[in-house]
Parts: structure tokens; C-alpha cells; sequence
């Protein structure tokens, strides 16, 4: 009897199961079919306008383009379910896919083939577009539409025949995306191909162009009908240009003594171009947060140094801007020498772009001299400074103070002033102030080496002009010579070098070096001038009413090209050069006699050759002047000879009368 119930109990658990679990609905875990259609469920949200593509075709004999295609494309493919009911795939073309193709074959075709995502299985899509030239009607358009898809969970969930490849096509399509050869097609309004009760295939932002492609860029467009403006469009005013950018105050504290060890002052304003969902490239165009989170690098030893900027900070620590400016500093000199952007493509910033909320960079590297001062000093400029990365990106800056290295008590030290903060304000009339003051005696300079030798000797006239402010704000140019009878000091080359100096300093404000260097590397035999610095302190005598006396400047120009000379022998150059130094200075020389390398005993002038500057186009060198010479004579005697015959014969017929 107990093994009885024990075998009728094993059957019966199993059913009581199977009844709660499968029977009532009121009871059970899983609804009956007809309950699941009754209830209430949220349909997944609707895909975003599909990205822009840029594709194009290129031809594999010669690599010109052929087929240019801008577009975004959705797809909505009709498919069966496990449980045989119709659903709907809604995918869309990624803007990233793979593009290939081929230029017009023999019959007038030529068509382009997007595949996408590739990986090593193969790409899941394979979209190809046909198109067709008509020599007739001088015009192309489409022609077929071949879509393969493989029924992936992803876009086809729960499908009856998962991961099996489909085809859908349509051929000896009429009228659509046509336009005149030589003509892109062009149509931002949605365009919808039906094929048979099973594709929906929507295009937007379209731009094509299959056949008489020349370069990169689309021809003149053939706008769609759809595109025509059908009402009167509202009148709308542009949005207001932004006010200029406010003026932010940031600075680095080095962690190890609680200092300032970067400063920075400036407003900035960004204009950064994007694609945008119907394939226009439009401008954002926004600013700097002067409240932005300041982070960065003391000098890391290395002469290198920066300042970090993040904007607007969210709860959660990011940030969709963030700046840096790296500078670096080199013979006493710094400068902004690179700057990193990345940013968010944010929709208030971007509005409809084409990819929202993806992250880019902007980077800018070897920008050399901008934003330059001599370490310890502060770089400044009021006017507004632009740096441009090609047509992407620029940078507009104002209301600059910039200082990434020694700084002292926490303030700015006294200040470069740039260029473009000179007054532009006519001066009265009368004589120009960008002439030099009559020329100087020459100087004649000798430097010795260790063993007291002369290694070096130059004789020139040099004069140097320097911009400055007043004390009413305006820019002054002064005029400064260096005095002949100073000492010089300076650098040999030795037996095996390859540069010598002459350094010039008068009254404790002024230092002028200028360099020699031999040109290794194409002619060990020859030199050149290529390296002229000059260091001043502005004072009363030399700059007068100046509004920042007692502060230091420095220029240089370490790439000159001038006064070509041969190792051995001296060079002379009376004809006066000017030669920039940078944008404040600029210096004058003239009556040259120099030999930086291999100058004879005691000091003494080895054989000289004469400048170009110096020669004639006739004869050039020191041989102008004879040759001037022997011209002149040739003409006095021309001229003799024709007064001689024209008094001869006019004696003669005198006599011919008697």
C-alpha cells in the first residue's frame, strides 16, 4: 500500500506542476498567447535621422575619382518570427562602411558597393547602387538597388531563420537621382524606394555624382524638386553674433610650494566646422568658460610647461571641452609651442550634427614664436590673435597675459607687449620715422682667444631701431647705434668649430651678438651671418617718455641669411642691410669688413672679396668702376667725333660757295 502511494505521488507532482505553471492564467508564470496580445507593452523608440556618409569610388587603373556619394540611409526590411508573425527591422547604413565599386563599364554602368561592419565572418549588409548614363539625353541616374543582409539577432530579433543571408533587388529603376552629366544630383528632403511589400529603403541629405568626375569635389548640383521652396518661408533674422569672450583668469599652483608657477589671462573664442544630418557643413561658433577648471604642469625640468582648461564640469567629473597649451622655453625665450582641443559635439554647440555627442581633437604642434617673451617676463596683447588649423578650426584670442615660467610673488612680470598693439593712429606730417639716423663711424672690433690672440675681427657701422609705448599708450620707434669704440667680446671657432660670435655691450642696458657659422653640410669652405640677438632695457635717454622703464626686451633672429663669405678671406659689404630681428626690432649695417674664420697674424685682414650688394649688373665686384669708366670715355669720344664732322662740313660747303 506505502509503495502504492509513493509511485502515485511521483506521478501526481510532476501534473501539479505542469498545472501551475502552464494552466490558469491567473496562477501561472507565463501568460497563454491570446493574454501576452492583450497586454500593455512600450514599442521601442524610434531610430535618429541616419548619419551622413561620405563614400566615393576611385579608379583602380589610374586612382582618379570616378563616383562621388554623400548620404544617410534607413532601412526597414520586413521578416518572419519563430512564431510566424510579420515584424519590421529598422536599421541603417553606417556612415563608416566599407566603399568600393567600379567606374562606367562598356554599357554606360558604373556602381558603388557599401558593406558594413566588416569583420573576419564578412560584413553582416552589402548595399550597391547602379547607375546609368544615357549619352542621348545627356543625363545619368539610377538604375538598380541590390541589398544583401544576413538576419542577425541584432537588427532581426527572433527571426525565423537567424544568420541567413537575403537579397532584396530592384533593376531598370526610371527618373530617380537624375541629373544632367556633368551635374551632381542633390536632394536634402527625404526620398523613399518601395520594393515590393518587403523593403522600405529611405534616403536623406543625398549628393551624387557617378559620372564626369574632376577632383574631389562635386559638380554644380541638380536640385531636387522636393527641395523647392513651395511657400514662402518665414522671415527670420540670423541668431546675433556672440559678444566678444570674457576675459578669464587662470593659473597652475606647483603642489610642492603652494606657488603660482603659471599665470594666464586671455578670452577665447572657437569656430569649429561639422557636418551636419542633411549633409551641409556648418560653423559652431562658441567660447572659453572663464570659470573653465584649471589644471596643468609646472616646468618639468625639461623647459617645458602647461596649463589645462575644462568646461562646463558635470556632476559626474566630465567635461565635453577641454583645452591645453604647452609651452616651452629655449635660450631664455619662451613660446606657445602646442595646443590640444577636445570637444563634445554637443547639440547645443552643434546643432543637428552629424554625429552627436561624438568626441573630437584638434591638435596644433610646432607653432613657434607665438605668444613669445624672454622667460620672466610676461607675454601681453590686447588686439585679437588668431591661430588657424586649415579650415577645420580657429582660434581667435584677446585680452592675452600669458607667463609659464618664473614667476614671481604670484604677479605678472613686466610685460612683452606684441606687435599688433601698436597705435595705428597717422602721425603728423613731416620726415618718416622708419629712416635711420645718418650712418656712424664704423666700429673695428677684435676678439682673442685664450692665448690672447686675434681670432676674430669685424668692422662695421650698425644701428638698430626698437618699438616701444609712451606714456599716453602710444607706440614710439626709437632709434639706437652701437657706439664704435666699445670692447668686444665674443666666441672663437678654434681649429675644428664651426661658429664664432662677436658680442657688443655698452652703459649696462645694451647687448648686441651676432653669429657666424660655417655651412656644414654643403661647403665646410664658405660662411654666413646667420644668428643676430640684441637685449635692452628700456630707459629714459634711449626711449624716451617710455611708459615701462626699467623693464628688459630681448629679440633674435636666429635664422638669418646674409653676408656670404669663404672661410680665409675677408668679406666687405658697404651697402647697408637692414635685417628684421623680430616684429620690434630691426637693425641696420653697413661699411662691413669681417673675417670670422682664419684671420691673419695679428689681426690682420686676409684677401677680401666684395659683397654682391656691392657689384654692378655690367661687371659686378670691384670692376663697376672701370667699366663705368671706359664707357664714358667711349661715349665722349663718339660725341667729339660727330661735333668734329659736323663743323667740317659745314666749312667745307661754306667754301664751295666762294
Amino acid at each position: 500500500m506505502m509503495a502504492n502511494s509513493r509511485g502515485l505521488m511521483a506521478l501526481f507532482l510532476p501534473m501539479l506542476f505542469l498545472y501551475f505553471v502552464l494552466g490558469t492564467g491567473r496562477a501561472g508564470v507565463m501568460p497563454r498567447s491570446s493574454e501576452r496580445a492583450d497586454a500593455t507593452t512600450i514599442p521601442p523608440p524610434p531610430l535618429p535621422p541616419p548619419a551622413i556618409g561620405r563614400f566615393n569610388v576611385s579608379d583602380s587603373s589610374t586612382g582618379v575619382r570616378c563616383i562621388l556619394v554623400h548620404m544617410g540611409v534607413q532601412f526597414k526590411i520586413q521578416y518572419t518570427s519563430k512564431d510566424g508573425d510579420d515584424l519590421m527591422a529598422d536599421f541603417q547604413l553606417s556612415p563608416y562602411a566599407d566603399d568600393s565599386g567600379s567606374c562606367m563599364d562598356g554599357q554606360g554602368l558604373a556602381n558603388i558597393l557599401l558593406q558594413w561592419p566588416l569583420s573576419d565572418e564578412g560584413p553582416n549588409y552589402q548595399f550597391t547602387l547602379s547607375f546609368k548614363k544615357d549619352t542621348v539625353a545627356q543625363e545619368f541616374h539610377l538604375n538598380d538597388i541590390v541589398l544583401n543582409y544576413n538576419l542577425t539577432e541584432g537588427d532581426f530579433p527572433n527571426a525565423n531563420e537567424t544568420n541567413m543571408i537575403k537579397t532584396i533587388e530592384e533593376h531598370g529603376i526610371q527618373d530617380t537621382f537624375s541629373a544632367p552629366l556633368g551635374k551632381s544630383y542633390k536632394c536634402r528632403t527625404e526620398q523613399t524606394i518601395q520594393i515590393g511589400n518587403v523593403a522600405t529603403i529611405n534616403f536623406v541629405g543625398v549628393q551624387l555624382q557617378p559620372f564626369e568626375v574632376q577632383g574631389d569635389e562635386f559638380a554644380e548640383p541638380n536640385v531636387c524638386a522636393e527641395d523647392g521652396v513651395t511657400t514662402p518661408a518665414p522671415t527670420t533674422k540670423p541668431p546675433p553674433p556672440l559678444p566678444p569672450p570674457q576675459v578669464g583668469h587662470f593659473n597652475v599652483t606647483d603642489p610642492n610650494t603652494g606657488d603660482m608657477c603659471i599665470l594666464a589671462s586671455l578670452g577665447l573664442q572657437f569656430k569649429i566646422q561639422y557636418d551636419s544630418r542633411d549633409g551641409d557643413e556648418d560653423m559652431a561658433d562658441f567660447q572659453l568658460s572663464p570659470r573653465a577648471e584649471v589644471g596643468g604642469e609646472c616646468d618639468n625640468g625639461q623647459g617645458e610647461a602647461s596649463i589645462l582648461m575644462r568646461w562646463p564640469v558635470g556632476a559626474d567629473g566630465n567635461a565635453p571641452y577641454t583645452l591645453a597649451l604647452v609651452f616651452t622655453k629655449a635660450r631664455n625665450i619662451f613660446s606657445l609651442n602646442g595646443l590640444v582641443f577636445n570637444y563634445n559635439l554637443t547639440q547645443d554647440d552643434f546643432p543637428d550634427a552629424n554625429e552627436t555627442d561624438s568626441q573630437k581633437t584638434i591638435t596644433m604642434n610646432d607653432l613657434k614664436d607665438q605668444f613669445s617673451a624672454p622667460v620672466g617676463q610676461s607675454y601681453k596683447c590686447q588686439a585679437e590673435q588668431t591661430l588657424q588649423d586649415g579650415t577645420v578650426a580657429t582660434f581667435n584670442f584677446v585680452g592675452v597675459q600669458l607667463q609659464p615660467f618664473e614667476v614671481k610673488g604670484n604677479t605678472f612680470g613686466s610685460p612683452r607687449v606684441c606687435a599688433e598693439d601698436f597705435t595705428t593712429t597717422p602721425r603728423p606730417p613731416g620726415p618718416s620715422t622708419t629712416a635711420y639716423e645718418p650712418l656712424p663711424i664704423p666700429g673695428d672690433w677684435k676678439v682673442t682667444n685664450s692665448s690672447g690672440k686675434v681670432c676674430m675681427r669685424v668692422k662695421a657701422s650698425i644701428q638698430f631701431k626698437v618699438k616701444y609705448y609712451k606714456t599716453d599708450n602710444t607706440m614710439e620707434q626709437t632709434d639706437l647705434t652701437v657706439p664704435p669704440h666699445i670692447n668686444a667680446t665674443g666666441t672663437c671657432a678654434g681649429v675644428t668649430g664651426n661658429s664664432a660670435s662677436l658680442v657688443l655691450s655698452w652703459d649696462n642696458l645694451y647687448t648686441v651678438t651676432i653669429k657666424f657659422s660655417k655651412n656644414i653640410g654643403t661647403d665646410s669652405t664658405s660662411f654666413k651671418l646667420n644668428n643676430i640677438q640684441v637685449e635692452y632695457t628700456v630707459n629714459e635717454d634711449g626711449f624716451p617718455e617710455c611708459r615701462y622703464c626699467g623693464t628688459a626686451g630681448r629679440a633674435s633672429n636666429l635664422t638669418v641669411d646674409a653676408y656670404h663669405g669663404k672661410v680665409g678671406r675677408a668679406l666687405t659689404c658697404t651697402t647697408p642691410v637692414v635685417i628684421p630681428v623680430d616684429t620690434n626690432v630691426t637693425m641696420k649695417i653697413a661699411e662691413l669688413e669681417a673675417q670670422p674664420f682664419g684671420i691673419g697674424q695679428g689681426g690682420q685682414f686676409g684677401e677680401t672679396d666684395q659683397c654682391p650688394q656691392d657689384g654692378t649688373p655690367g661687371g659686378g665686384g670691384g670692376n663697376g668702376g672701370t667699366v663705368a669708366l671706359a664707357v664714358c670715355l667711349t661715349l665722349f669720344c663718339v660725341i667729339a667725333l660727330g661735333v668734329t664732322c659736323y663743323f667740317y662740313r659745314k666749312k667745307r660747303s661754306e667754301y664751295q660757295k666762294f
